[in-house]
């Protein structure tokens, strides 16, 4: 390791966002403020809009931050790895350009990883539309963080969040000396992150959850992908190749995505008539993929071809089901600390 290495890289991949970039780095930049341990780096994936000229802004008002601007658009996956690769912290964020670390948060993070060892941290999140700050929400039940040694318990509580990269704050030194793929491999599945984060769960030691939900995600700015696709057979196989000997890990993750997550990110598209992520496709890939998974027919086939008043009933009536099977299933769900 490097003597100087930072504790802490937190990498911002963007693309035609300067205004919601803006937004992050405003309330970001005071959470920087004699943070040394901090790495910022902001990767340019060839923008065709005032980025570049915004950071700039920021770099003369005194952030800290590397910032690189790619010749051409070489696709999200790429600009990924490029961060990833780029990144010198022992502890890598690689966080989306459109969300928030909400006040504190870099703070707590910081108090929590120059204290202890962590291979993988799970920033719980809270979703908003319009104002992260008027629409924030903490914890329901109090919680403060969840320290967790065993891998599959670890599965259960982070579950299909797994995928959302403003949540996973990964132990990049621990990575470097596991046996791993290469992130290159991956590229081309909006999922690559994966090839970084699920070999931490091989000799897994010790995890953090952070449950007052550090991290603002936006919502309803997702698209430009065939979910069925993505949530299928590309996480399937992605899942077999990065824990080939985990079946139970993986079981962990898919299985919720069947039972909550799918269930509801589908009636929210049918809903919206978000063709962005061409649900029409999804019927077909989903069913090719998860036709032996009993928890596909029972939870999200029928949200699929149900009509939407329905779909919605039995949407509202398989969330409170999972929300009960979620809580019984993982111990000490209801500590405040552990």
């Amino acid at each position: 390791m490097l003597h100087d290495r930072p504790l802490l890289t937190i990498a911002v991949p963007t693309y035609r966002r300067c205004d919601l970039l803006f937004e992050l780095l405003t309330v970001l930049a005071p959470q920087l403020e004699g943070r040394h341990e901090v790495e910022l780096l902001i990767s340019d994936n060839a923008s065709p809009d005032d980025t570049p000229q915004m950071v700039q802004q920021f770099i003369e008002a005194g952030l800290s931050v590397s910032y690189r601007r790619h010749a051409e658009n070489i696709g999200p996956d790429a600009n990924f790895v490029s961060c990833f690769n780029w990144a010198r912290g022992k502890y890598f964020w690689l966080f989306g350009d459109d969300d928030i670390i909400v006040p504190g948060a870099v703070n707590e993070i910081l108090d929590h990883i120059s204290r202890h060892e962590y291979d993988l941290i799970y920033a719980t999140s809270y979703g908003f539309r319009t104002n992260w700050q008027t629409e924030q929400k903490g914890d329901p039940f109090g919680r403060s963080f969840h320290a967790i040694s065993d891998a599959r318990r670890f599965a259960k509580v982070v579950n299909i969040m797994i995928t959302f990269i403003s949540g996973i704050i990964i132990n990049k030194q621990r990575f470097e000396n596991i046996p791993h793929g290469d992130p290159s491999e991956f590229l081309d599945t909006k999922l690559v992150q994966l090839s970084w984060t699920l070999p931490l769960f091989h000799d897994h030691r010790r995890s953090l959850v952070l449950w007052n939900r550090p991290v603002a995600a936006r919502q309803g700015n997702a698209g430009g992908y065939a979910i069925g696709s993505i949530f299928g057979e590309k996480l399937s196989d992605i899942m077999r190749r990065c824990l080939p000997s985990d079946p139970k890990i993986t079981s962990c993750i898919i299985n919720f995505t069947l039972r909550r997550w799918l269930p509801s990110i589908i009636y929210d598209i049918r809903s919206s008539e978000n063709k962005n992520l061409h649900l029409d496709q999804a019927q077909a890939a989903l069913t090719q993929c998860y036709a032996r998974n009993i928890r596909y027919w029972l939870f999200t086939y029928p949200i699929l071809v149900l009509p939407l008043p329905l779909a919605r009933i039995w949407l509202q009536t398989s969330v409170a089901l999972n929300k009960i099977i979620y809580m019984i299933s993982i111990p000490n769900f209801w500590h405040k600390e552990i």
